[in-house]
This record gives structure tokens, sequence and C-alpha cells, in this order.
């Protein structure tokens, strides 16, 4: 195989993919793909595997938009927090 190029299966197809990610990276991701499908598949009476394809990506991209909220839920909180230090701390100092 040639550098930067990583075979993976998904969904019971073989890829040749290229990109800058480690290898394990690479494969963690097709796993989740896979795993994706595969959920799809078992859950619905879908035959395309376009039309599973497709319902995979909404899927991952509903999740990683709960992630992302989900993060900037958490940074509002952590910069709350420092704001109320940092205000404590000029209090504490101008005493």
């Amino acid at each position: 195989m040639a550098p930067g190029k990583i075979k993976v299966n998904i969904f019971g197809s073989e890829y040749s993919l290229i990109g800058d990610e480690d290898e394990s990276s690479v494969r963690e991701i097709a796993a989740i793909v896979d795993e994706k499908m595969r959920e799809i598949d078992h859950s619905t009476h879908i035959t395309s595997i376009t039309k599973i394809a497709i319902l995979a990506a909404l899927n991952i991209a509903e999740e990683l938009i709960q992630e992302r909220q989900y993060r900037d839920r958490l940074l509002e909180q952590i910069n709350e927090e420092a704001r109320k230090m940092n205000y404590k701390i000029s209090e504490l100092l101008d005493e």
C-alpha cells in the first residue's frame, strides 16, 4: 500500500482512503460509519445502500451537532466560572 493509503471495509465494501490522519484514526472513523450503517440496516427495511449511507450520514451529523452544543454549553459554564473567580480575586486584591 502507498504511504498515506489505508484500506478499510465499510458495510461490506472495501475502500482505499488517503489522508493525513494516522491509520488508527482512519480505521476508527470507518468503523463508526460501518457501525451506523449496520444499525440502520438492522432496524429498518431499507434495501438501498445509498439510502442507508445517507441515513447514516444524517445520524452522524446529528450526533456531531449534539456534541458541539454540549461542548458550547460546557465552554459557557467554564467561562462564567472563570469570570466569577476573576471577580472574586479582584475583590480580594483590592482589599
